[in-house]
Order: C-alpha cells, then structure tokens, then sequence
C-alpha cells in the first residue's frame, strides 16, 4: 500500500534564534501506510501534539518536509489550505477549535466551507450529531454550554468532514464517557 504520510528528517524548534529556544523534534523520519492506525507514545511534553500539528500545516517545519499523499505539503506555501481539507484534526483541547454560537453551526463549519448546498449540510449535520449521540436539542445550544464530552463529539465531528482518509485525534477521548457504540468510528462518515 502507499504511503498516505511520509516525515522525513523532520525538525522543529520553538523559538528558532531566541535564547530560550527550544527542540520539539529533531531529525525524525518515518512513514505511515494508507489504511493503518498509528498510535504515538510519549511522555507530556515530548513533541506529540507539535508533531501532529505538521501534518496538515498548523506548525511548519525548521527542517525536513512532510508528505501527504505523496505531496510535500509546504512546497507551495500558498497551497496550505487545501491540505487543510486533506487532514482532519480533533486536538487534545477542543473549546480551542470550537468557536460558533451554536452546536449545528460548529458542526456544519466543514461542510459550508467545501462549498455543499445548504440542504446537504443540513443533511449531513443531522446524520452526524445522530452518529455522534449529539441529542436535536443541543444542536441550537452554544458549544461553550456542553461538557467536556460533549465538546470532543462536536470536534471530532468536524474532523470527519474531511475529504480525506487521514484523521488525527489527539488525546480525543480523555475526559468522554462514551459507550463502545460511540467509539466505534467508521473508516468514512457516510452521508
């Protein structure tokens, strides 16, 4: 199978030049297989987060490059966006990507944006917060008001609308008490 992310000589520091600079990564290299799982171990601090950042240009690297389905996602750096859409990301904290007046709103940002019909976002809105166990009357509430739990369903939720086979969840379930039906995530949401 191909290689759906390749990192090679991947390294980053925070603060590149300034006396408190600090290395995140340095020099890693590996890939990963289209259809597999890959879990990252470490302990707090140790470049998790920073790394996955990479992969669909939040951070971008002080050295080596990253492959997206074989592309070099910083080749072009106008071209950003687009691998944006390729990846989705569920971060560690989610009230940091949750910023809409409503649940329905935050949920449909993805859809809206590809450029779907309002009665399709609608659709897949619905289908998804059902999926997720997003109960009709949180839809209309602010995200702010939900629960932990709550917040990581409607980030998680976010991430699935991306075109792409490629989801990164970073520490998404911490904090859920979800049953086994809800972890249970399809390859593709269908809609």
């Amino acid at each position: 199978m191909p290689d759906i992310v390749r990192v090679e000589h991947l390294s980053y520091i925070y603060g590149q030049g300034m006396p408190d600079a600090t290395v995140a990564l340095d020099d890693i290299s590996f890939s990963i297989e289209e259809g597999s799982f890959v879990g990252v171990i470490g302990s707090t601090g140790c470049g998790k987060s920073t790394l996955i950042g990479h992969f669909n240009g939040i951070n971008r690297p002080t050295q080596g490059k990253v492959y997206i389905d074989g592309e070099d996602i910083w080749q072009d750096p106008k071209d950003i966006r687009r691998f944006r859409f390729l990846v989705g990301l569920v971060f560690q904290y989610p009230e940091y990507q949750l910023f809409e007046e409503t649940v329905y709103k935050d949920i449909a940002f993805g859809p809206l944006n590809m450029g779907l019909s309002e009665e399709e976002v609608n659709r897949r809105v619905l289908r998804a917060a059902k999926f997720c166990g997003l109960g009709a009357a949180m839809l209309s509430q602010s995200p702010f008001e939900l629960s932990g739990g709550q917040k990581r369903r409607v980030a998680l939720l976010r991430a699935l609308w991306a075109p792409s086979d490629t989801l990164l969840l970073d520490e998404p379930f911490t904090g859920m008490a979800v049953s086994y039906t809800h972890l249970t995530l399809p390859t593709k949401l269908e809609v």
